[in-house]
């Protein structure tokens, strides 16, 4: 019996870069979960209406994961029941790869991780791994990419918790995040629903004076010494986002 190996997806909004963040692993998973919530599941509610309909993030999702998708609808009370769910829908999994609504996967990446694995000479090692992050603001040519908080992306739920996390270093890859580098309503919208919500920066107006006006240091919405602009590496995007309508924008709107 082969490793099972699938991605998922928390889902509430995310037209721009869904399908793209979904093709980014489609060739190296067996089966594709978008756990979408009509309302965010990270903290913080709101009477806003999203931007993004659940009919056109379905058919994104079917865009971008094909025969492979599997799409659950849900309301979760947090955002750790909404991830923690892929454990009931999949209790045999070997591999889990996380992959959000706004992160694109760098070519070969999931595999270079697989063949790392979470064991070595059969003996597990570990829980999963933080991957590598470059973080683009408001275009494709400039963002952040020394910022040194890598979230945990690839997962071996079989290895035992007290394992803990692997961290390479970026020559295996590196996820792209475009989170600030999405449509302006999308970005004010996710202030009302952000998991760092109560640790919103007091001293400026974040989305005014610095996301709308394209400010090129101190850009982090709750703070970080990492987040001054620089030039972003194009010879490394991965290759999904080639038909990308915001890939040579100067600036998203």
């Amino acid at each position: 019996m082969g490793t099972r190996i699938v991605s998922l997806t928390v889902l509430h909004y995310g037209a721009d870069y869904l399908k793209y963040a979904l093709a980014s692993v489609h060739d190296a998973v067996d089966a594709q979960y978008v756990l979408y919530t009509s309302q965010g599941s990270h903290g913080h509610r709101t009477a806003a209406v999203c931007p993004d309909t659940r009919e056109q993030l379905a058919a994104l999702a079917i865009e971008g994961a094909g025969s492979k998708l599997r799409w659950v609808e849900k309301d979760f009370d947090n955002e750790g029941a909404q991830r923690g769910y892929i454990y009931e829908l999949e209790p045999d999994a070997d591999v889990i790869i996380v992959v959000d609504a706004d992160e694109i996967y760098g070519d070969n990446l999931v595999q270079n991780i697989l063949s790392w694995g979470g064991s070595w000479n059969g003996v597990p090692v570990m829980r999963g791994f933080r991957l590598p992050f470059w973080h683009y603001w408001r275009s494709f040519k400039r963002g952040f990419m020394h910022d040194p908080a890598w979230p945990e992306r690839v997962i071996f739920p079989k290895n035992d918790t007290r394992l803990g996390m692997a961290t390479p270093s970026q020559d295996i890859g590196v996820i792209h995040h475009f989170g600030y580098a999405q449509r302006s309503e999308i970005v004010q919208y996710k202030q009302l629903t952000h998991g760092h919500k109560g640790e919103w920066r007091k001293d400026v107006d974040w989305f005014t004076d610095v996301f709308m006006a394209n400010r090129q240091y101190d850009c982090h919405p709750v703070g970080s010494d990492a987040w001054n602009c620089e030039d972003m590496d194009a010879s490394v995007l991965p290759r999904v986002l080639n038909d990308h309508p915001f890939r040579l924008m100067e600036v998203i709107l």
